[in-house]
């Protein structure tokens, strides 16, 4: 009998190494600010407890869907959504991430963030609309709403400031209204 046990723990341990539990359902949505489409904003999927992370960047129509790592669509859920949306690269829609010459000039944009004081000490490159490079600011939520380049309006930055709520698996398409004021 102790045998089965055994056998039976063994089971359940290799089942949750795998991830076999995590199930990942497809998001989709459109971003629109004043009711217009957004295009090349970068959205975040934040779960409540802050652990998990699922985004996507929104095309000329404002569509976006989500991601997880290499996943495509995020884990069932109750999540904070925060919008935000920087400007492309100088130079940025040539450059391979990675080269020498996009290298440089990341570091570059890094350097003129500090400068300004904008409290946003790492970015990283991303996606873009267009294959354009995007540099959205990756850090806690205080430091996102000051962000001197955030072309949205700050609130919806920060997972402690946005007020826009998101229940995974969604109903249909995610419909994200931005206001201005």
């Amino acid at each position: 009998m102790s045998r089965t046990l055994v056998r039976a723990a063994c089971l359940c341990v290799a089942l949750a190494a795998a991830g076999c539990g995590t199930k990942y359902v497809p998001v989709e949505g459109v971003v629109k600010l004043d009711g217009k489409p957004v295009e090349g904003a970068t959205v975040v999927f934040t779960s409540e407890d802050g652990s998990r992370t699922f985004s996507g960047f929104t095309d000329a129509n404002g569509a976006f869907s989500l991601t997880g790592g290499e996943k495509p669509g995020a884990v069932p859920g109750n999540y904070k959504v925060t919008v935000v949306k920087t400007p492309a690269l100088k130079g940025g829609e040539s450059m391979e991430a990675g080269k020498e010459d996009y290298v440089k000039q990341m570091k570059g944009e890094l350097k003129e963030s500090e400068k300004a004081g904008s409290g946003v000490k790492a970015m990283m490159p991303m996606p873009g609309a267009g294959g354009k490079m995007m540099m959205p600011p990756v850090g806690d939520g205080a430091k996102q709403t000051g962000l001197k380049n955030n072309e949205l309006p700050a609130a919806y930055a920060a997972v402690n400031s946005t007020p826009l709520t998101v229940k995974v698996p969604p109903d249909g398409p995610v419909q994200l209204e931005l206001k201005s004021k």
